[in-house]
């Protein structure tokens, strides 16, 4: 059987390459509330305060935020 793997966000390159309309409703607050462009990048900031160089794209229970991303599931 193969593995499947989760897509990931890079997010020291969002940062740094996406203009602010890139981020118009790609990310949303916990009670589905769309986030501004600013909101969105003070979040990302937070994120790499923890050490997190990527974030899933989604849900992911095998995943790692140093920059490896998702570890794959069986298929």
């Amino acid at each position: 059987m193969g593995k499947s793997y989760h897509m990931c966000l890079d997010v020291r390159g969002a940062l740094t390459n996406w203009s602010d309309r890139n981020f118009r409703g790609v990310f949303t607050h916990d009670d589905g509330r769309k986030m501004t462009p600013a909101e969105a990048k003070s979040n990302l900031l937070d994120e790499l305060s923890k050490g997190h160089e990527v974030i899933p794209c989604g849900k992911c229970d095998n995943f790692d935020f140093s920059g490896e991303g998702c570890l794959g599931h069986d298929a």
